[in-house]
Formats: structure tokens, sequence, C-alpha cells
């Protein structure tokens, strides 16, 4: 956690580092801001978002989707920060294609609203994600290891690759 007593100099140098190494994480293509209906806790909201990756393996994968391609198959960087009304909401970054349709529905059944776009300019994105480390936020992160196509590629996913 940052000392707030740190000199400005010092949280720029920490939040350039952090840049560097969420660019180096992954082959970034999707970029989503997950929002909340209701205030929840940083735990239930990475606990909604695992549920969502979830989801969104099962709809790929099938139900036995771990044995496949273990607990995602795309890495991710999800930056929870503190809106200004308090309630927290996260960005995330995606290194594989996604259902966008499948995502809206689910987050907005389950939590609030959810914003895709294609990664469009890399380095505004990564610092999107991570100007918030710096700032009492902080990331959850997961590297794909074995990557395997399905065994029935949907439209979806091919038009993106």
């Amino acid at each position: 956690m940052l000392d707030y007593s740190t000199p400005s100099t010092d949280r720029l140098l920490l939040r350039d580092q952090w840049e560097t190494w969420i660019r180096g994480f992954a082959d970034w293509k999707i970029f989503l801001t997950l929002t909340f209906r209701d205030e929840v806790t940083r735990d239930q909201a990475e606990h909604l978002f695992r549920f969502l990756v979830q989801v969104m393996n099962q709809e790929l994968y099938g139900n036995h989707y771990v044995r496949i391609v273990g607990h995602s198959y795309f890495s991710y960087v999800a930056g929870f920060e503190h809106q200004k009304r308090g309630a927290l909401h996260m960005h995330v970054l995606v290194d594989q294609p996604i259902k966008f349709q499948l995502v809206h529905s689910i987050w907005q059944t389950v939590a609030g609203y959810a914003w895709i776009e294609p990664v469009k300019d890399l380095d505004r994105a990564v610092a999107y994600v991570s100007k918030y480390v710096v700032k009492d936020g902080d990331l959850v992160v997961w590297k794909q290891k074995k990557f395997k196509l399905p065994s029935f590629v949907p439209m979806w996913f091919s038009a993106s690759k």
C-alpha cells in the first residue's frame, strides 16, 4: 500500500512501473468497465467478477472448462477503484475475444452496467487500469497458461481474432 506522504514523483515512478508491468503481461485486446448498481464491498465485487469469468468460460468450453483451460481461457488484469460517490467499479483488460452480449446480459442481471470496447490505444487503457493502484486501489490478475481453441469456435470468437 502506498503511503500518501510519499512525494508525488515517487507515486509517478510507481505508476510508470505498474504500467510497464501490465503492458508486458499480455497482448490486451478488450477493455471493460464494470459498475455496480448497489454498494458492494471489495470482496463482493471480486466474487461477482469471478462469477462472470466462470460463466464466460462455461459458455465457450462447457462445465468442465477447468480441465481444458484452467481458471480462465483469457488473461486479465482487473483494477478496482472507488467512484466519487464512493461506490466501487472495475476496469478490466482481457487478452482474448469475449462474447459481448453474454457479458452485458450476465453483468446487468447480477451487478450493474458493463461497458466493453476493443483496446484502441494500449497506453491509455493500461494507464487507466493502473492509475488507481497508487491511489489506494488494487488489481486482480490472471495469466492464462494453457490456451486451447474450443471444439466449436463460435462466430463471435473467430471474428475478433
